[in-house]
Order: structure tokens, then sequence, then C-alpha cells
């Protein structure tokens, strides 16, 4: 038996149309070779008849109120109330008058007062229907609408075909007509199944799923198991081990605790349950799971509805952040959904909701950082660093905090053109290059080192403000995102050939590393400043080994040496005898507004005077 309470009562209409059928193939039987004998038998028939028949109708009126109701109390009270013309209809055809008659042609058709009464209420049921899907047809999709009031209005032609036309008995016609159209359309159950893992239902029937239990009112608990460890799938061999992995549990699930599994993202299987205990005894059992994860993990969450989440759109909101953004950054095995996690993801969808507008807008600022060339003295390089404002004289959100979120949501691309079109306006506006500055340092994303078209349009922002391509040096970020090697090799060789240098940022950190410095010729390789910082921890002299080892190796590679994170004199003067040409960091300047980068730039230039 199907979950959603749609589906059953469509399976309902099926056994009714069925019987509906049987009673029209026996009426005929005894209206052609009994009638004379078997008077009772007769009017059995015409009952049986008609009752099944207004049945159907009366089940169609009720599946539509099980897809426009939000609340299914309103659904069994709706359908209570409209049984109402139903069970008057059945006792006018027990007990009300029906005969029969004949066409010229000697087709029997049914007469009578109770017939006549019978065609009244199944207009009443469809027609109102008919308007009942127009009034409410927002609370549907629209693929649900159309198959719903298209399957109506042939049915109400139909019957109004029979009625002026007695001898034709296609009334029945018109109900196999409906089902077919609801199967096709909206029934059909390869359409609640994903495609590639046997028995699990797909994120459509898991959404219909959560609809329903919200609209039953009742406490529930939505159990996920979510599969991390790898960002995402790229070859069909990965995809296929996911896939058994997912089967495996859905198979378990389903044998050992009765529970249906929903695909509500690539890497989530969802389980709904009423029981406490069910969530304990699946949470031990996905804890204690034996079997070959191929380098997966999985993670056990538990939402508990309505304690915690009262709307379905919050409640898909929530496991999408969970499983996604959430998941991936925990250790722990199991996840609580508390008013905490919640909280967390609500504010980074109002951080989305403001880059989304600041993308629109344009109100991102850029800041520049002053980069000091330890061979001269001199500050002769800067890094362009971007900042997002909330209101008018708010503080700024940090790029750890906004960056990781519009890549999530695609718009990392449009803030680095945004970025780069201030930074060439700035350099040709201020001819920065008066004060001594040969080169600025921009930040280009891992999503955009692999786009296309990624060369051409930083080249024609540098054509459009006269911007010599060696005076830009562009830093990669993220360099885990950048899984196509070939465009990013033919974006870093296009824009070489015009004279741009590349750095590798971060390095020591998680996202640069050995085989990443393998893969393309960079000119500057920047220490990153957690790095920088434990190299120089006093209570850790041993880490001193490591610096020294570090620079050595990239020298010796030809790679010339930043260290960010510089704050104190005695980081610097360290930083310098072990032989890093270049540095930054509070000590000489915290970020700045272009006037301000320029004022500073004026002040060393008196210094050096």
């Amino acid at each position: 038996m199907p979950d959603l309470i749609s589906s059953r009562i469509y399976i309902f209409f099926l056994i009714v149309s069925f019987v509906n059928v049987l009673s029209e193939i026996f009426e005929c039987t005894v209206f052609i070779y009994l009638h004379k004998s078997f008077t009772v038998l007769r009017r059995l028939s015409q009952d049986l008849y008609g009752i099944t028949l207004l049945i159907t109708v009366f089940a169609v009126c009720v599946y539509l109120f099980s897809k426009v109701s939000y609340k299914y109390s309103r659904m069994f009270i709706n359908a209570a109330i409209s049984s109402i013309p139903l069970i008057a209809a059945i006792l006018v055809i027990l007990f009300g008058e029906l005969s029969y008659s004949r066409t010229a042609s000697g087709y029997y058709y049914n007469t009578g007062f109770a017939i006549t009464f019978a065609y009244i209420v199944g207009f009443i049921y469809i027609v109102g229907s008919i308007v009942c899907a127009l009034i409410f047809k927002g609370r549907m999709r629209k693929d649900e609408f159309i198959a719903i009031e298209s399957g109506l209005l042939i049915w109400l032609g139909i019957e109004t075909f029979q009625f002026f036309n007695r001898g034709f008995q296609i009334f029945s016609f018109g109900v196999m007509v409906m089902a077919l159209i609801l199967f096709v359309s909206l029934e059909n159950p390869k359409e609640f199944y994903e495609k590639h893992i046997p028995n699990v239902r797909n994120k459509d029937t898991f959404i219909s799923m959560l609809a329903e239990n919200f609209g039953l009112e009742r406490a529930f608990f939505i159990m996920s198991v979510i599969f991390t460890g790898k960002t995402k799938v790229f070859t069909g061999t990965n995809t296929g081990d996911l896939f058994d992995i997912q089967r495996v549990i859905a198979d378990e699930a389903a044998s050992k605790f009765g529970i249906s599994a929903y695909l509500s993202d690539w890497n989530t299987l969802c389980f709904i349950t009423r029981k406490s205990s069910t969530v304990e005894a699946f949470m031990n059992y996905i804890n204690n799971y034996k079997g070959d994860l191929t380098n997966y993990k999985m993670i056990f969450s538990v939402l508990d509805v309505p304690k915690r989440v009262k709307e379905l759109d919050k409640t898909m909101q929530i496991l999408s952040y969970v499983s996604g953004e959430y998941a991936h950054s925990q250790s722990s095995p199991n996840l609580v959904i508390d008013e905490k996690i919640i909280d967390k993801m609500m504010y980074r969808n109002n951080i989305e909701d403001i880059v989304r507008d600041a993308v629109k807008e344009k109100k991102f600022d850029v800041y520049y950082q002053p980069i000091l060339n330890v061979k001269n003295g001199t500050f002769s390089s800067a890094e362009a660093l971007v900042r997002l404002i909330r209101d008018e004289g708010e503080e700024y959100i940090s790029p750890e905090e906004f960056v990781p979120i519009a890549e999530k949501c695609g718009l990392i691309i449009e803030i680095d053109d945004l970025v780069f079109e201030k930074v060439c306006s700035f350099i040709t506006r201020e001819k920065i290059s008066q004060y001594g500055i040969k080169s600025i340092e921009v930040n280009l994303s891992g999503n955009e080192a692999v786009d296309i078209k990624t060369h051409d349009r930083l080249i024609h922002k540098m054509e459009k403000y006269n911007i010599p391509p060696e005076f830009i040096n562009f830093e990669i970020t993220e360099t885990s995102y950048i899984n196509n090697d070939e465009v990013f090799k033919e974006n870093v060789r296009k824009l070489k050939e015009r004279g741009s240098t590349f750095a590798m940022d971060d390095f020591g950190s998680g996202y640069s590393n050995l085989l990443e410095l393998l893969k393309m010729d960079y000119l500057l390789v920047k220490l990153d400043k957690e790095f920088v910082w434990q190299c120089l921890d006093s209570s850790k002299p041993e880490n001193m080994r490591m610096l020294k080892h570090t620079i050595d190796f990239l020298k010796d590679y030809g790679l010339h040496i930043l260290a960010e994170g510089v704050e104190t004199l005695e980081q610097a003067k360290a930083l310098i005898d072990n032989g890093v040409e270049f540095l930054q960091g509070f000590y000489y300047s915290r970020p700045v507004k272009e006037a301000d980068f320029i004022e500073f730039l004026k002040a060393n230039e008196r210094r050096a005077e």
C-alpha cells in the first residue's frame, strides 16, 4: 500500500472503478439473459452499478481534497460533509423508483427518479470538484492541476452526453479515462522512485510525504543518513559506489525497521517515523554499520517535528543545510538538530540574502593591504581584498563567511568580476604606479579558475582600463575546488602569455599543497598566516625547523616567498632572517580603503625622502 494518503485514495478509486466495471458487466448479463426471470437479481445489478459509479465520483472528489488541504483534519471534515449527497443518493437508489427501458435499437438503459437523482449528484461532485480545483490551484503543482482539471472536464462531458443519450452506456468509460489520466500524470509508481536506486523514493515523494505528515498534525521524526568524505561525485564508478551503499542502507531500513527511504539530496537518505524507539535503534545500526563504505562516512541526524520546526519549507531548508555545509564541518557521527543549528542556518541564509543583494546592487568594496619588499624596503605591491557590509554603519562581513556561501549559490564569479573591475578602475584613476606600486595581487577563486571564459573576461577588463597585464598578479585560492585542470591550465597559459603572473595562496593550509605546485608554474608562494604563526610559536622552538625547510625547499624550486600574518617586529625579523622576500600583515598596515591606501603610499614616500 502506498505511503501517501492521496495514493491510498487513488488505490481505493481504482478498486471501486474495477468493481463498477464488473457491476456493469453483471448488469448487462442479467438484462440480456435473465431479466424476465430474475426480477430481484435485475434490481440488485442496477443498485450495485449505480452505487459504485457514485462512489468513484466521490473518491475523485476526496482525492482532490487530499491535494489542496494543508491540514488533513480539514480534509476529513470536507470529505465527511461531501459524503452527505452520496449517502442520500445511495438511499434513493436502494429504496427509490428505479426501472429500465429500451431504445428503438433495442438497447437497455436505466430510468426512474433514483437514476435521475444519481445523475444530479454526479454533476454536483464533478462540477464542485472543477470549481474547487480552480479556487485552490495555487496549492497544487501545475501538472497536478492540469491533470485533475482535464480529467474532470472530460468526465463531465461524458456524463452530460450519457444523460441526454440514455442508450449509450459510456459513463464507465469516463471512469477509466479519469483513472488513466491520474495514473500517467500523478500516480505512476515509477515517478515515486529513484531510477538508479531500487526501493528508494525520490525527493518529490519525500516532500509530498512531509506535507502529508504536517497535514496530519502529529509529531514525527525525520532521520537522515548523510554520506560525507567526498564533496562531489565525479565519475560513474564513484556514483555507482554511492548508489550501492544507499541501496543497502535503504533495504536494511525497510527489512529491519519497517521504514521507507527517500533520497532528499544526492548524499542524503531520509526516513520518517513516529517512534522514538525506532530513532534510537536505527541510529545504533548506522553507528555500528560494518559494510564497505568505499571511503565514505555516514553521519546520522534527527529532526524532531513539530518541536523544532513547524513549516514544510523551513524543514527542507534545515535538512539541506545540515546535509551540505554543516555535516561536512562536523566530526561527530550523530547530530540532533536543535535551535543552535537552526540559528546557524538562519544566519547563513541571511548572509546569502545579503550577498545576492550586494551582487545585484554592486555593494562590494575593495580594500588594499600593502606588501613590503624586503630587498629594497619599499611597499611596491599590495593585495586587493573584497569587503561586504551588511547595512549603512554596520561592520563588514568577513570574507571567510560570505565567500563560501557565494561559492555554494553560484555567485562567486560575479563577485570576482565586480572586484576586478573596481581594481582596474582604481589603478587607472589614481595612477598608483606613480607611488612606486609595481603590481596588485588579485584573488582568483577556484570556481573562476576553471571557467572557460575567465581569461577573455580578465583580458578584456585590463584592456578596457589600459592596465599592463604584468601589473596584475593573480592569487589562486581554494585549489581543492579546481577539478578541471585542462581549463585551469588554459586560463593560466593565456594570461601568462599576456604578462600576468600567478601566486599560490594559503600555502601550508589545507587548500594548497605540493601537488598543486607541480601542476602550474607559480611565481610566488604565500605562506598561510596560521602556518607562519605556528612556526614562530616561541613555546615550540622545534617548529622553526619546519619554516626553514619549507623556505629552503621553495627557494630551491625557484619560487619567491611571501609571509602573511606579520603582526610584530620580532616576527618580521625572524622571517627576514630565514629568507622570506615579501611581508604582509597588520604590523605594516591593515587592509584599508582606496583613499587611505593612497595616503599610506604618500606617507611612505615622505619617509623615504
